[in-house]
Parts: C-alpha cells; structure tokens; sequence
C-alpha cells in the first residue's frame, strides 16, 4: 500500500485525525517517515489533534492507513475495525452507506451481521472490516473477518471471510450476495484500495467468498485486480438466484408467466379458495413475535418431515439468530412474516425480510400433511407476490436454488451465484492451492465417471 510520508502531510496530520476520529475511541493514524512508521494519536475528546500532543494510546478497535488516491482531487485512506467494540459503533454509517450503494441486500445491513457476530463469534475469530474514506466521507467498506483454523493437524490457516458466511454447514445461516460496498464513482478506489491492504498485510492465506453474484464489485473489479497481480483465484458456480421483477397490476404479472404457469397459479388459488375460509395474515407487533416463530418453526418442521429430513431451526443458535434479528428488524418494516390459514388452521408461513424495495422468501413452513392438495407452499407465495404488487416493491426474491427448482414456476429472472477463492504467495497458500485444484479434478472425474456408468447402463437396457 502506498502512504504518504509525514514530511509530506504535515499540516494534514490534524485534519486527517479530525475526520476519522470516533466519540470515545483512539485514532492511530500511520505515515511513512524514511523506513519507519511515525504513528500519530487523537486522546482529547474533540477528536482533534490541534490541542493535545501526540500520544500512544489503546486502540480501541481502529487502525487508520491514509492511502494515496490515483484519480485527483480524492484522499482515499482505509481503516480496520479489528475489536468487537469497534463493530457495534458502526450502525448508522453502515447503513447509509449500504442505502446509497448498489450492493444493497438485506444481509449486508448491520442489524443481521452484527447479530450474527453476536451469536456465531468464537475465539478463533476477530473481525476485519476495512472502511474506505475520501477525506471523512464514507466511501466503501468491506465486512471481512479473520478466522484461525488447524489443517492437517499442523498448518495454521487464516482466512479471511464475510461476516454472516463460514458456520457449520448444519447451523448455516446463508447470508447471500455479500460483497464489498462502494459508492458509485468509488468502485475502482474502494476495491484497489481493499486489496492493496489485504495484499500488503499478509495476514491471510486465503480469501473464501461465498453466495456472490457476478455483478457483485467483488467479481467485477476486484477478481481483475487480482488476475492482474497474478494470484491464484477459483470461481465457481454454486446456485442460482430467483428473482422476480414486481410489475404493475396482478394481470401484467400473470401475462409475463409461461403458459402452463399462468393457467395453474391462478386455477390452484381458485380451487384453494373453494375450500374454506382462507386467510393470509402479517405478524405486526413484536408482542406477536414469540408466539408466532413457535408456529413458524413448527411449519417449517412439518415440512422437511414430510421428507424424511430435519430443518434448519434444529440449531440452536441458527434459531437464536433469528429469534433476535425478528425483534429487530419488525419495529423498521423490514420483517414481513406471514401465516396463510385454511378454515382458521395455519397450513403455510413465509419467513420474509424487506429492504430497499425487495421482498426476500428467505425461509418458510407448510403442513403438507393436512393441506397436501392445495400446495401450501406455492400458494402463500401467490399472496405475498400480490401483496408486493399492491405495496408497489420493485423485486420479489426467491434467493438461492438449484438448477431444478420450483422457483422457476414464478416466472423469475435468474442470475449465477459463485463462490470465490483467493490463495496468498506464501506457503500455506500454494498447499491449498494445488488441495483446491486436486479437489477439483476428483469432483471432474466422478461426474465423468458416473455419467459413463449412467450411458452405459441405458445402452444395455435398450
């Protein structure tokens, strides 16, 4: 990373301490002086350095890098939040960040990372947020963390990656389309000024992304920096995202459906409604929320039973997350948690989350057993796409799913979702690099292998 000299900055120092300064926190700013570091620090309450002499003090979970902009006119520098107490000071920052930038997905708010810090952080973690300013604005941030693991009984790998991303595969969140966030016209400083701390750090071994989106800035601009740089980078498809464009009116959207689709949808909400006294019903209140999680995860039980497996809400802590998030999220309009009754029975609840004009289906419940032939499932969605429609949101998003999926039924746009790796230079890098690669090619050669058996035993059964 390239910092300016404090010869250089001398009457910048103050400002520059000014602007990044935090109530009730140390600002450690660093410049090159010769070959050594010069660390300067802010301890008087006013966040200046004009009149306090310069001091060492804790960090309080900050450490600033003034970096040198490429295009003029802009003092880009990067910070790290590297405490827990440094997460929690950053809510309303984050959050108008996110709302200004195109990155905006529910799983970036603070709310859900900083509840998922809270519930999934161990000892082996520490957080990692880089935040990207021009002078005191805030232009980008990344939401990284740093986790420590023994490999092979002796290698001790550190990766890097998103908040909200790495549990158990059992107790998973899925916190989807993470991504770095910019401010349009900051994608190219943010992302150059991201990896460079990242590259000039090396307190990594490798970067692990998950659930990204090829539009997302990580695809986009950082994936050719580094390609550039010529690191070592996997990509590779892990799902589809299901997404529907909210139109006008109820009958703009049947027209945009296929077919068979636009003929069974409306024929299965008729038939539904032949069947008894149907209700479909928003949880408003948080004096309701308790209650009806208890409903949702017994729906959502119900519904993987029926397939012989156990659902998700069997973790503890998956389930706490989301306990907590709810009590949250409601009192901002952003938990749209429903329940589609038959004849005053639940057979069907939409776990469903809003921000920034979309609906996301993120979980959901059905008793299959009792409602089996109206499709409970399907037909909670037909009422949330017609609310949607009515409160004039601008996406209605299935989130992730297989090649073959029932979300196809809804007439949804689909995009690719990835997940990335990056391996360092170092050691430990190059070892799961050529781990990854070999991963790989077994993977490649069972899916040949199999689908010769697969030819071969239809060749013989003709």
């Amino acid at each position: 990373m390239l910092l300016p000299s404090a010869s250089e900055n001398a009457d910048f120092i103050p400002e520059l301490a000014h602007a990044l300064f935090y109530r009730d926190s140390c600002c450690r700013v660093i410049f090159l002086s010769g070959a050594q570091p010069v660390f300067y620090h802010s301890s008087n309450g006013s966040g200046s350095l004009a009149d306090s002499s310069i001091t060492f003090q804790p960090d309080s979970g900050f450490t600033f890098f003034p970096v040198r902009s490429l295009i003029v006119g802009k003092q880009i520098t990067l910070s790290v939040v590297d405490a827990p107490e440094g997460l929690a000071g950053l809510r309303e920052e984050w959050n108008r960040i996110l709302d200004e930038s195109r990155a905006r997905s529910i799983c970036l708010r603070w709310e859900w990372l900083h509840t998922w810090w809270e519930i999934f952080h161990n000892s082996g973690i520490k957080p990692h947020v880089l935040l990207v300013r021009d002078g005191g604005r805030l232009v980008g941030l990344a939401p990284f963390y740093l986790q420590v693991q023994k490999k092979l009984g002796l290698l001790r790998i550190r990766t890097l990656r998103f908040l909200g991303t790495g549990e158990p595969e059992w107790e998973e969140v899925a916190s989807e389309y993470q991504d770095i966030v910019a401010l349009d016209g900051y994608e190219q400083d943010v992302a150059t000024a991201v990896w460079h701390h990242l590259r000039d750090s090396k307190s990594w071994d490798q970067l692990v992304f998950n659930d990204v989106l090829d539009e997302s800035l990580l695809l986009t601009t950082l994936r050719r920096i580094l390609l550039r740089e010529k690191y070592s980078v996997v990509v590779e498809r892990v799902g589809i995202r299901y997404s529907v464009k909210i139109p006008r009116s109820w009958q703009e959207y049947i027209s945009i459906l296929d077919a068979g689709a636009a003929k069974r949808l409306p024929y299965k909400r008729r038939k539904f409604e032949r069947a008894g006294q149907v209700n479909f019903r928003r949880i408003i209140s948080v004096g309701e929320l308790d209650q009806a999680f208890d409903e949702l995860i017994r729906l959502h039980a119900k519904r993987w039973a029926a397939r012989g497996r156990e659902g998700v809400f069997t973790s503890s802590r998956f389930t706490d997350f989301h306990r907590r998030l709810a009590r949250i999220l409601l009192p901002q309009g952003m938990l749209n948690l429903c329940f589609l009754s038959l004849d005053n029975v639940n057979i069907a609840a939409l776990y469903n989350l809003r921000y920034a004009g979309t609906e996301y289906f993120y979980q959901g419940g059905a008793d299959v057993e009792l409602a089996s032939k109206h499709s409970p499932g399907v037909i909670a969605h037909v009422y949330a796409l017609e609310a949607a429609i009515g409160e004039k949101l601008d996406c209605y998003d299935f989130m992730k799913g297989g090649t073959d999926s029932y979300k196809t039924e809804f007439g949804c746009q689909e995009s690719p979702m990835q997940d990335m790796r990056v391996f360092s230079n170092n050691l430990r890098g190059r070892i799961l690099a050529i781990e990854a690669w070999t991963r790989r090619r077994l993977r490649s050669y069972r899916k040949r292998h199999a689908r010769v058996i697969e030819t071969e035993t239809g060749q013989q059964a003709e």
